[in-house]
């Protein structure tokens, strides 16, 4: 089989504009050794005793990262990405933007009542914009009355939501009413000057850097310490560049409360004292302007980046003196750094960055300086393609535009001889190749940038969806093929319908649409019926199945984050027969597509799936996971195919190893059926026997017919202690021998063996026989000590 690449799009990718994460830090530092510790001048309690999984809460114990912690990510066209760090990072949603839209800040809340969590964004108006997670539309547009606004940060009680605007105002906001709901609260004094940026000090004081070179803090009610008094504003002034005034891009106030991070355009990082409004320390160490800082919980930890690229720590080295030191810097970005966020708990330190670069740069706060750091492609993480195989047609879609590519039959020049080499020849030019040919363009003058577009099998239909509406178009080719013409169809019903994904059925009689709500619509191409919702028919018994197979302890979770039970991928049988679809949170369900019945939900994932496709059998059903497990299931026998049950778990390392998440899947006919139907349109069904796989940095196939070698892991043999103790025996009440075990000496054998000091032990044995104790075999385990005792020669 010979391959060859195709460039079909420039995918660029668009900046990041801003970082924020969903969970404030929580009390990594504190444990148990110093169970007093302070956060803000409040004790901290921490519960100790609740479960963790791999460093994940499994309760409300705030010390372990909750599984509903989340990733903002803003874009330079509007769009928000939504990213997971379980799993190895993953993207879960995109929140689409729109024409002349950028994202200028993020912010999290957290609903006390239900736990459910509300984004906020900015983007070069007057107004602040909270979105609905579930549908991905806004749900409220809240407009501060002021000027355009640079800067948004919500108060740590969640309660507040404050503006910098460009007028020198900072508007407050109420967002205690929970979902939806923005109040108007009070305008602060206002100043002369644009406040860039803003942050709380507690729950009553505002921290904002303007754009005349000063730091200015204004109360707005009565501080826990007494500090000010309300309506109070306190100004700190930074350098002053020369022949112009200094731009303050970004404060921060630390978790101690007492100290306030600024970094301006001149480059300079100055940490100030927040209780006497003065100076502490001041580095020179940024070439450019500081566009961003973040810090660790404790808030010994500082980190700045900007302009000239580069992230540089700093600790804090004199507690009592509070004196800083610059630790050091990393070089991780070829372009301006303009968002910073970190978080850490018990199980998780994170480091994030971006910019101009548009990748997303994943690093450690607790090992900053060798950890190993990540960047995650500039690829779209979720598909942005189609491949139509038959009739070798791929469109592709980015922002509001959309091409239609025509994939030519690659022929190699008469001179190569291909049943020979299997690659292609170094002489053989791109020209000669003609691998691509661009047949059709579309360009919508949509505002909403594009969900989802999806081609007809017989290269008839194209449908382009937004978050408000899909448009319909037919292809018509050209006389001579060599082009497509577009032509709109008349669909009044579906531009009222926007889609989240959208797919043609086999037989290319419906249009199949998934609208922001997860309700799935059936819109008939023959324009005789209007378009409906599908509701399948269900037995009873069936009925019963479904309710019992809703997780537990799954309630909390979907209330947080609600788009993990919305539909996010479509796909149907090569037969037309049946039609799967799959929920971001990993729910599979199985359809009868010709007599629109329900048939089956697979048991729950233990990961959200990323693939979803159906056999050449049209009866088996490949799903595979952000954790890279294969599996495959059979529709009429409701479980895993007998190659997945004895498969399961046995994914060769160099796939289960990779970072990056698989984005597709296809069955691939062997050489033998491709020569065969190389001019032809024939079914090639049943000579299908391998499975290709691709993410955006790697392409691998696996051969389902055949079981997967295992992978031999021998286990470590556990190493046995021999002690030298001396005894001291005494029987207790219920006949019980009780022995104290001491030893002060420690010697370490060549062959393994060693001897332990400083053991204090006890061993019993209920029994009333000789207890020998002059060699027992001790193991430790749990940090326990169990005794194997001998006797008669035998140990026990």
């Amino acid at each position: 089989m010979i391959f060859y690449r195709s460039k079909l799009l420039e995918l660029s990718g668009h900046s990041i504009t801003s970082l924020a994460f969903s969970h404030k830090s929580s009390a990594k530092a504190v444990d148990k050794a110093n169970p007093k510790a302070t956060v803000n001048g409040e004790p901290n309690s921490v519960n100790f005793s609740e479960k963790r999984i791999n460093g994940w809460s499994t309760s409300a114990d705030e010390s372990f990262t909750p599984k509903s912690l989340r990733l903002a990510v803003g874009r330079a066209n509007g769009d928000i990405e939504i990213w997971n760090p379980r799993y190895n990072w993953v993207h879960e949603k995109t929140i689409k933007g729109g024409r002349n839209r950028s994202i200028e800040g993020l912010a999290w809340s957290t609903d006390c009542d239900t736990g459910a969590l509300r984004l906020f964004s900015i983007g070069g108006s007057t107004t602040v914009t909270e979105w609905d997670l579930s549908t991905g539309l806004p749900i409220e547009h809240y407009d501060c009355n002021a000027g355009i606004i640079w800067s948004i940060a919500v108060s740590p009680d969640g309660n507040k939501i404050a503006s910098g605007c460009d007028d020198g105002s900072v508007v407050i906001a109420d967002i205690s009413g929970g979902r939806g709901s923005i109040v108007h609260s009070k305008i602060l004094q206002r100043q002369k000057s644009r406040v860039l940026s803003i942050t709380w000090r507690g729950n009553n004081q505002i921290v904002g850097g303007c754009a005349d070179g000063r730091i200015r803090i204004w109360t707005i009610g009565s501080t826990d310490t007494g500090e000010g008094a309300f309506g109070r504003v306190v100004s700190m002034r930074v350098d002053k560049a020369a022949g112009e005034e200094t731009l303050v891009w970004s404060v921060l106030t630390l978790n101690d409360g007492k100290t306030i991070v600024s970094g301006d355009s001149t480059g300079s990082i100055k940490f100030w004292d927040a209780q006497r409004f003065s100076l502490l320390q001041s580095f020179e160490v940024h070439e450019a302007d500081v566009l961003s800082l973040a810090a660790n919980f404790v808030g010994d930890t500082v980190f700045s980046a900007g302009v000239d690229r580069k992230i540089v720590k700093y600790s804090i080295v004199d507690p009592k003196l509070r004196r800083w030191a610059n630790m050091s810097s990393r070089l991780l970005h070829s372009q301006d750094i303009r968002a910073l966020a970190a978080y850490e708990a018990k199980g998780s330190s994170y480091l994030i960055s971006g910019g101009v670069e548009k990748t997303i740069v994943i690093n450690s706060v607790d090992n900053f300086i060798d950890g190993v750091f990540r960047k995650i492609s500039v690829s779209p993480q979720h598909s942005c393609m189609q491949i139509v195989g038959s009739k070798r047609l791929v469109p592709v879609w980015s922002d509001n535009k959309v091409k239609v590519w025509s994939i030519e039959k690659f022929s190699l020049p008469a001179t190569h001889d291909s049943q020979q080499h299997h690659q292609v020849p170094f002489h053989v030019t791109p020209s000669e190749l003609k691998t691509r040919k661009l047949v059709a363009s579309l360009s919508l003058n949509n505002e909403e940038n594009i969900t989802y577009a999806s081609l007809s099998s017989n290269a008839k239909f194209l449908a382009i969806s937004t978050n408000s509406e899909t448009k319909l178009f037919r292809l018509i080719p050209a006389n001579d093929g060599s082009i497509y013409k577009v032509k709109k169809i008349n669909a009044p019903e579906l531009l009222e319908q926007g889609a989240l994904t959208s797919s043609f059925d086999t037989q290319n009689e419906n249009l199949v649409l998934v609208n922001p709500e997860s309700d799935v619509l059936v819109y008939p191409l023959s324009g005789e019926a209007s378009i409906k919702e599908f509701i399948p028919s269900m037995p009873q018994n069936q009925k019963e199945i479904v309710a019992e197979e809703e997780p537990i302890g799954s309630k909390s979770l979907s209330q947080a984050v609600p788009y993990l039970d919305n539909i996010c991928s479509i796909t149907f049988s090569d037969d037309g027969h049946y039609m799967a679809t799959a929920t971001t949170g990993g729910k599979v369900q199985i359809y009868d597509w010709n007599k629109k019945s329900y048939l089956w939900t697979t048991p729950k994932l233990s990961s959200p799936s990323v693939v979803m496709k159906f056999g050449p059998d049209n009866d088996s059903l490949l799903v595979i996971t952000t954790q890279m497990k294969i599996l495959q299931f059979s529709v009429q026998d409701q479980a895993l195919t007998p190659w997945a049950r004895k498969n399961n778990g046995r994914v060769p390392r160099e796939l289960s190893n990779l970072v990056d998440k698989c984005s597709g899947a296809a069955f691939i006919p062997d050489d033998t059926a491709v020569e065969n139907n190389i001019d032809t349109d024939e079914n090639t069904e049943g000579q299908t026997n391998e499975l290709w796989i691709w993410g955006v940095s790697w392409f691998a196939n696996l051969d389902i017919t055949n079981d997967i070698e295992p992978v031999l892991r021998i286990p470590k043999r556990k190493r046995q202690v021999h002690v030298s103790i001396d005894d001291t025996r005494s029987e207790t009440t219920n006949g019980v021998y009780e022995s104290r075990i001491e030893s002060k000496s420690v010697a370490v054998n060549g062959n393994g063996t060693a001897t332990v000091s400083k053991i204090n032990g006890v061993g019993k044995r209920a029994t009333q026989n000789h207890f020998e104790t002059s060699s027992p075999m001790i193991t430790r385990k749990s940090r326990r000590l169990s005794i194997n005792t001998k006797e008669n020669g035998v140990h026990k």
